[in-house]
């Protein structure tokens, strides 16, 4: 690795495309590095190009690239991540925020009315679901949940960031929650551990495989929700959940096994991949 010497912002962008080269990390990860660090857009960084590197910055700098090169996101490497026209905090305790999330939120507010309800984000980590969806629908009551001390101390972080107190309750699923909710939503585990070998090296490096990985081929956290679920929902309640893009016969085929009762519909991402579930009519729903 050439060393870097202190000059301006274009220059320690180039030089940084310059050691990322005939890798497979993304070339623009150095830009996001500044963005986030400064609090600039693309055309803010832009007007800052011929700016002087602080002296301060510059070792910041040639470790931040060390790191992307030993496969460490960018994400964890400045602490935080763009989420829904929001920047959340966030460490290896939790997972970083992916487009399909986004997506999910969308569906659950055009599906869902701007009325009071009680509303659970189910394995919260960094909160970006639930605090998002209390920011989004002021009437909505929104409890985050998650197994994880240390996610829910990043979702705590998130809450004061943007001026929230919502409920934290540490539960392995529904252990330590007794109440029924009109809505939840999840982004649980749910990927299965043989599929390792076609995964980004950079998320098995650095995400939290308590949040990645479940058994039954990925399946093993909707199993135990199916059967649970109807137990926490109102008579009209609602699940959606984020699910992996190969469980859309499963998926379905498990929660019917599980729930005879209960309905499915899959829905896919704008790549045209199957990656959410919204499930209602569970069979103890409202307590019947």
């Amino acid at each position: 690795m050439n060393n870097f010497t202190p000059q301006n912002y274009f220059m320690a962008q180039r030089w940084a495309k310059e050691q990322l080269s005939g890798t497979d990390i993304d070339l623009f990860a150095p830009q996001f590095l500044l963005q986030q660090r400064h609090g600039w857009d693309a055309t803010h960084l832009l007007l800052h190009n011929r700016d002087q590197m602080p002296d301060n910055e510059v070792k910041w700098w040639h470790d931040a690239i060390i790191r992307l090169l030993n496969h460490e996101p960018a994400q964890y490497i400045v602490g935080q991540a763009p989420f829904y026209g929001r920047t959340f905090r966030l460490n290896k305790h939790v997972l970083i925020p992916e487009a399909e999330t986004a997506e999910l939120i969308e569906w659950v507010l055009a599906t869902m009315p701007a009325d009071p309800l009680k509303v659970l984000d189910l394995g919260t980590g960094s909160g970006v679901i639930g605090i998002t969806l209390a920011l989004e629908r002021p009437k909505w009551d929104v409890t985050l949940s998650d197994i994880s001390p240390a996610a829910l101390k990043v979702a705590q972080q998130n809450m004061t960031t943007f001026g929230l107190d919502l409920p934290l309750i540490e539960s392995d699923l529904f252990a330590n929650i007794s109440q029924r909710f009109d809505l939840i939503v999840t982004n649980p585990p749910y990927i299965d551990k043989a599929d390792t070998g076609v995964m980004d090296k950079a998320v098995l490096a650095n995400e939290p495989a308590l949040a990645l990985f479940a058994d039954e081929h990925g399946l093993g956290f909707y199993h135990r929700l199916f059967k649970l679920a109807g137990q926490h929902l109102t008579t009209n309640g609602q699940l959606f959940g984020e699910t992996g893009y190969d469980q859309e016969e499963s998926i379905q085929t498990l929660l019917h096994q599980t729930d005879r009762h209960a309905r499915i519909c899959p829905r896919h991402d704008v790549a045209g991949k199957m990656r959410m579930i919204h499930a209602w009519d569970f069979s103890d729903a409202g307590g019947r």
